[in-house]
């Protein structure tokens, strides 16, 4: 009798931790939502003109002038890809360990711009050519928070909420194979 019985049957503490874990899977559920967006959005201009993404991308000096067209016509797609599967909550884990991997390399891009005195657009969301920002202190606290969001969902997401719960049992499986 020491555990005192609220509605349901459950404990003070049951209802406690039942709230925190419903809260817990919407905040993951936005955090989803948000990196996915933002990875689609990205994407755009990239996919619209790998050209002058590629020009962005050489613009770091990181990579040899000659892979520059191959990663402009390249990580736009797999942006959008994990931005997808994001949102629709298929293979979240893999999808937000790939964004949150991204998300860390590009923010170590733009360190290393910054340090060594490279002044150049970010290439995250528009042409180098029509954006007026620079890659500076900003940059890095928005990414930085950015990759901590991406790292919450691939630590949290249960793939609670993916479109394939709404599937009939059984067809989900048989819907990813074939």
């Amino acid at each position: 009798m020491g555990k005192s019985r609220i509605s349901g049957g459950r404990t003070k503490r049951e209802r406690q931790t039942v709230k925190k874990q419903t809260i817990l899977r919407y905040l993951t559920l936005a955090g989803r939502m948000f990196i996915g967006a933002v990875f689609i959005y990205a994407s755009v201009y990239k996919i619209l003109d790998p050209a002058d993404f590629a020009v962005s991308v050489r613009n770091y000096m990181i990579i040899p002038a000659s892979w520059s067209n191959i990663v402009a016509m390249t990580l736009p797609w797999i942006e959008v890809g994990a931005g997808i599967l994001l949102i629709m909550g298929i293979f979240t884990r893999p999808a937000a360990l790939l964004t949150t991997v991204m998300l860390m390399v590009f923010l170590g891009a733009m360190i290393y711009a910054y340090s060594i005195g490279l002044d150049i657009d970010c290439g995250c969301f528009r042409s180098a050519a029509s954006s007026s920002g620079k890659v500076g202190p900003y940059y890095f606290v928005r990414d930085s928070i950015v990759v901590i969001i991406s790292l919450f969902v691939l630590l949290t997401d249960r793939e609670d909420f993916s479109i394939l719960r709404l599937l009939p049992p059984g067809k989900a499986s048989r819907g990813l194979n074939g």
